[in-house]
């Protein structure tokens, strides 16, 4: 069971990072999915990690900066999260029945 979530996980960030990357930034948004800019203007913490993320994977890095800081490690520790999986399930031997 534990190796099979290893892949949900996979694939559930691998998902986030993708809908991310091929969000438009600069788009008019009607929606957020951050309960604190729906209260206050300012939002939280962690608003505009989304918008960073897609202008890092356009190449705008000062856009992206700006937007958030943390935009790059976020996807960096992400990827490294995927990887870590991927190779602890590649070490399992129940899992290579599975991919």
């Amino acid at each position: 069971m534990k190796q099979k979530n290893s892949l949900s996980e996979i694939l559930f960030w691998g998902l986030g990072i993708g809908v991310l990357a091929l969000m438009e930034p600069d788009g008019n948004h009607l929606f957020s999915l951050c309960p604190f800019s729906w209260i206050w203007e300012s939002g939280c913490w962690g608003c505009g990690l989304g918008h960073g993320i897609a202008y890092l994977f356009r190449g705008e890095w000062q856009a992206s900066w700006e937007a958030h800081p943390l935009a790059l490690p976020a996807v960096l520790i992400l990827l490294w999260r995927c990887g870590q999986l991927l190779l602890w399930s590649y070490r399992q031997p129940d899992m290579k029945n599975l991919i």
